[in-house]
């Protein structure tokens, strides 16, 4: 996770900030952010207008990123504390200057999907970063090969038309094209904001280490065009997105830019995939370089219930049995990489194997992997063993470590990565945090909004206290006698 100044937001905040994005004017005021409005504005391609209070945080978060700083003067509309616009002007758009760096492609796979496909293309032209745009499609009857002919010839896209292959061979015919020293994908029926290469960019050019840069997902309805969700990328620091991406979808494709050249190490997409093509992809990439979270919206994602698939195999995910097909397409390459992986496991990565198979319906491919680790075993692990029926004998919990929870975007996370293991938490939540204790936190514990932690804290043995917003501090020990 890149390091920012911001709080984390709730789901409420994240869906206000959203429609802000999606139907706001120009010129948005603000009062009091701590960067994190901000950035989302320049993303947006709107100009942030600082009105009043200490300017230093959102200055400070747009410099990190890259952007445009913050404007003075008149606005359209100011954007209040609660997330609600007064004064809204016209829903409109000042754009980004145009700014210098390395090509990036985005690439652009594309069947029976020509009215959708033109504004995923449109978004596309509209960045401020240099790129090139390579739509491959795939076979179409619809007039899409004569709509992008003519794009090709308007505004430069590089276009191949090839035979129907399915989603994974159209993929691997446009990475083969791809000039770009990173790529993009971006499906037909998908939005990028207008600053969304630039930020990830930007942030995947300054860390040679990462494979990858992926940011957040706003879900809008396809029809309307209204926000209904933002999902975020996994909070955590790229050491455990390797883990935690074997049991759940770390981010959505559309908001992820990856180093042409980890593509190229990661291999060309398996054709076996009509559907889990980018699940695979990103195991694969994280066995070449880091996968790096940047906590701001990217990403705009349409909400319908469009047909997937090879001619011949399409499927809705409304249909009954979309969860079966999925599970028949992903089963086997996922068992693939299990096998060719799971000696040189250790065991904190393991039970992420293990909860992976279990969750892909290979029960006794899990229950295997877990017996090869006797107790006692943590809470950690007994919550995965639990999962896949298997039971546990836990080990004494002797020490706790209490957090208290103050701290910026992905700080909790990092956090518990480094001290949680075989330690009873209790985490006191001073800001926003959801979820907690499903597939996105593997760390069982006690969450709550607790101003008093004495009383609340009930552990015999040490504890260990620490603060998010600064992880190195230490309590007084009278404090510690008291806890």
């Amino acid at each position: 996770m890149v390091p920012l100044p911001f709080r984390p937001r709730s789901a409420e905040e994240r869906l206000a900030l959203a429609g802000v994005l999606a139907t706001g004017p120009a010129r948005v005021a603000l009062i009091d952010d701590d960067g994190w409005a901000a950035s989302a504005l320049r993303v947006a391609g709107k100009v942030p207008v600082w009105r009043s209070g200490d300017a230093t945080r959102a200055a400070t978060t747009l410099d990190a990123l890259g952007l445009p700083g913050l404007e003075r003067g008149a606005a359209d509309a100011t954007l209040g504390a609660d997330g609600r616009l007064r004064g809204r002007a016209r829903p409109g758009s000042a754009g980004l200057r145009t700014v210098d760096g390395p090509l990036v492609t985005i690439l652009i796979c594309t069947y029976q999907r020509k009215d959708l496909l033109q504004q995923a293309i449109a978004s596309s032209l509209g960045q401020s970063w240099p790129c090139e745009i390579v739509v491959v499609n795939d076979g179409s009857t619809d007039g899409t090969r004569e709509v992008l002919d003519r794009l090709a010839e308007q505004v430069g896209l590089r276009v191949l038309h090839q035979a129907n292959a399915g989603k994974p061979g159209a993929l691997n015919a446009g990475i083969a094209a791809a000039r770009g020293e990173a790529i993009l994908v971006l499906d037909d029926d998908d939005l990028l904001l207008p600053g969304a290469v630039e930020v990830l960019a930007r942030a995947l050019f300054a860390r040679p280490e990462a494979a990858a840069v992926y940011g957040d997902t706003v879900l809008f309805d396809g029809r309307s065009g209204q926000p209904m969700k933002v999902r975020p990328g996994l909070r955590l620091p790229p050491s455990a997105v390797a883990r935690a991406l074997l049991a759940q979808v770390p981010f959505a494709t559309g908001s992820v830019l990856v180093r042409t050249s980890a593509q190229r190490r990661a291999g060309s997409y398996d054709l076996r995939l009509a559907r889990g093509e980018d699940m695979d992809m990103f195991l694969r990439w994280s066995r070449v370089g880091e996968l790096v979270g940047l906590p701001v919206p990217v990403f705009l994602c349409r909400k319908h219930g469009g047909a997937r698939g090879k001619v011949g195999a399409r499927f809705k995910k409304t249909d009954r049995d979309a969860d079966t097909r999925f599970l028949a397409y992903a089963q086997q390459p996922f068992l693939e990489r299990w096998r060719a992986e799971r000696l040189a496991a250790d065991r904190c990565t393991s039970h992420a194997w293990a909860l992976g198979l279990h969750l892909r319906g290979l029960e006794a491919e899990a229950r295997d992997e877990l017996a090869r680790w006797t107790g006692p075993h943590s809470l950690q692990e007994a919550w995965v063993r639990q999962q896949a029926g298997v039971t546990s004998k836990l080990d004494p919990t002797r020490e706790a470590l209490v957090v208290i929870d103050d701290g910026p975007v992905g700080a909790l996370e990092v956090l518990l990565e480094e001290e949680a293991a075989g330690r009873a938490l209790w985490i006191s939540l001073r800001v926003p945090r959801e979820p907690l204790g499903t597939l996105q936190l593997h760390w069982p514990g006690h969450y709550a909004r607790q101003a008093r932690l004495r009383g609340w804290v009930q552990h015999s043995g040490p504890v260990h206290v620490r603060r998010t917003s600064d992880p190195t501090w230490r309590p007084p020990a009278t404090v510690s006698a008291a806890l």
